[in-house]
């Protein structure tokens, strides 16, 4: 739709352009500036338009590159960090076997001193 819509402002502007010439020589000069105006405003835009594209394409990727290294650091950290807790638990779960075992009071110990 959008395209439509330029190639029939572009359609009719050209029709105005050329009654315009045609009916007003005078203006021909003015139409001429004119146009070569736009002719360079437009390949100005262009040129614009990919320097800016290259500009933020570049920032992107550098972007890009920090991101990956930042989620590298952290995924290292997640490691290291996962390694502690699971050291830390293996050695609660031993500790707590331990003191377990310790506490228990052992059935033959019990037997003996219930006979005497």
């Amino acid at each position: 739709m959008g395209t439509l819509f330029k190639v029939v402002c572009w359609i009719m502007a050209t029709i105005l352009g050329l009654l315009v010439w045609n009916l007003f020589p005078e203006t021909r000069a003015i139409i001429t500036c004119g146009i070569a105006v736009l002719f360079i405003c437009y390949v100005l835009s262009i040129v614009v338009g990919v320097t800016v594209k290259r500009l933020i394409g570049d920032e992107l990727r550098e972007i890009r590159l920090k991101n990956n290294a930042a989620a590298y650091r952290l995924e290292l950290i997640d490691r290291r960090v996962t390694a502690l807790l699971r050291a830390a638990l293996e050695q609660r779960q031993a500790t707590n076997l331990t003191t377990a075992i310790r506490t228990t009071p052992r059935q033959g110990h019990d037997q003996q001193r219930r006979s005497a």
